[in-house]
């Protein structure tokens, strides 16, 4: 019987060891893996608030945090998704004085080290106030809400710190199940929900206008119509059917129509769009982003007649179908739709190409200027010293039409007389289609058309009040004029009894 009792007492004590032993090892992959994730540079909130306060105390002893937050990079790790990120910034102020002071952090450094002055105080947050890393409520954010990582912009899972109505609050940001920019906040003290918001669409859509209606009506609601171009019998759009705030290539399409936009069919492209546009003869020409193909219909792709390396960032193509096209500080020009181009290099950074009837080369650079090609350089061309600064410019029908905010200036190709048109309000925009310009003013406020079909603009009306809407492109078919319009964005509170469905 004493026998029995002590190996009882010997398998007791083994038992406990063991558990001990099990605490300690998990102790240590603890350690390891936080001890791995330092190296790697990856912190999380927490930790990148102890490496600040550390310095922030030797700057000024009584400094006091008032904000952090996570920034986005391209440096790979997990980019959030165990609530750690390479780069955060953190601020701090001393209370009762105007000193303030920047820090930011990159892979376990202090990078950056700033000392400013602020207005006015901001609340404060006590180290001992944040019971909860990042760490955890990102965890809680997937596994409660299906808060997925955001991209093509604020990659990954972000994080912010700071203080709401006397409370410290972490938010952990994301996007939800339809990709939608999405942030959820905590209390950070007990980890409490304290609100769940996300940024949801309005507005979008392809608008019709009938001549002498003030009213339009609205087809492709909510979508983003990134282009639309009218040949002489049929319509074609293109675009993101769920568009999110930050990416418009997230549902691509490509439509095309014969009925003023009663009926839509899908051209099968497989291939998000950038440009379309008719020739003379009605033929269907589209960019992706590095190819030009021609002829596209309903059975054929077309065939592909031009195929860069690098992501075409502008094309202009004139009436009779001469195509320019800008990619990576080259110009591609072609005066034979397409069956030989020629290459040209651009001196310096540019907004974008136009060409003319004839084949002549002209460019809007970034710094404002426009310059043509002649021969085998590229030359200014001089704009009258009351004009002010160019703020777009287009080819039509031989003649250089130019925007600034004194009106439109228009002189021939060939030329160098400059003539003034005044308009209502200036000129933001112009865009080009056919024989029509049509220029749309700041912030997209109104539409106007201008008419060059007399070679001169003898008419400029407005036609459109463009309110509360996002224009991004226009075009007249049978004789309707229609607006392409991208939705606006705005944060509104999550149904949560149907966020993770």
């Amino acid at each position: 019987m004493v026998f029995l009792l002590n190996i009882k007492k010997v398998v007791i004590k083994l038992i406990s060891l063991l558990i001990v032993l099990t605490w300690i090892s998990n102790d240590i992959r603890e350690v390891k893996a936080s001890s791995i994730g330092l190296e790697k540079g990856e912190l999380s909130l927490k930790q990148a608030i102890n490496l600040g306060i550390n310095r922030a105390k030797k700057w000024n002893d009584k400094a006091s945090l008032i904000n952090v937050n996570s920034v986005d990079e391209m440096m790979g790790g997990s980019r959030g998704e165990t609530g750690k990120r390479y780069k955060w910034f953190l601020n701090f102020i001393v209370p009762g004085t105007d000193d303030y002071l920047l820090l930011g952090i990159s892979k376990g450094k202090i990078t950056v080290f700033e000392q400013l002055k602020q207005l006015g105080q901001e609340q404060t947050i006590a180290y001992s106030d944040i019971k909860f890393d990042s760490s955890d409520l990102v965890r809680i954010a997937k596994d409660k809400y299906g808060l997925n990582p955001g991209k093509d912009w604020a990659t990954g899972y972000h994080f912010t710190l700071r203080k709401i109505e006397n409370t410290p609050t972490i938010s952990v940001l994301g996007t939800d199940k339809d990709k939608l920019f999405t942030r959820i906040t905590f209390d950070a003290k007990n980890s409490k929900i304290t609100g769940v918001i996300y940024k949801v669409p309005y507005g979008g859509g392809l608008l019709s206008l009938q001549p002498g209606s003030n009213s339009s009506k609205i087809v492709k609601k909510s979508m983003a119509i990134m282009g639309i171009t009218a040949g002489k019998e049929y319509l074609v759009t293109w675009g993101d059917r769920k568009p999110t705030q930050f990416s418009t290539t997230n549902h691509p399409f490509l439509e095309v129509c014969s009925n003023n936009g009663k009926r839509w069919s899908e051209l099968d492209f497989n291939k998000y769009v950038k440009y379309a546009w008719f020739n003379a003869n009605d033929e269907l020409y589209v960019s992706t982003a590095s190819e030009i193909w021609s002829n596209v219909t309903h059975k054929s792709n077309g065939t592909k007649i031009l195929t860069l390396k690098k992501e075409i960032q502008n094309i202009d193509y004139s009436f009779n179908n001469n195509i320019a096209v800008l990619s990576d500080g080259m110009v591609y020009s072609t005066i034979n739709q397409g069956d030989s181009w020629e290459k040209r290099p651009v001196p310096e950074s540019i907004h974008s190409v136009q060409i003319s009837d004839k084949g002549e080369l002209f460019v809007f650079t970034q710094s404002r200027k426009i310059l043509g090609k002649d021969s085998d350089k590229w030359e200014e061309i001089s704009l009258p010293s009351i004009a002010g600064v160019p703020w777009d410019m287009k080819i039509l029908k031989d003649k250089i039409v130019i925007s600034t905010e004194s009106g439109l200036w228009i002189r021939d190709v060939s030329g160098d007389i400059w003539e003034k048109r005044q308009v209502d309000e200036p000129i933001a925009r112009l865009i080009k289609k056919g024989h029509y310009l049509f220029g749309i003013t700041e912030r997209g406020a109104a539409i106007y058309k201008l008419d060059l079909g007399n070679e001169t603009i003898d008419k400029i009306e407005k036609v459109y009040e463009a309110k509360d809407i996002i224009v991004w492109d226009i075009d007249v078919f049978q004789n309707n004029l229609l607006i392409a319009t991208i939705p606006d964005y705005s944060w509104e509170e999550m149904d949560t009894n149907t966020s993770k469905k």
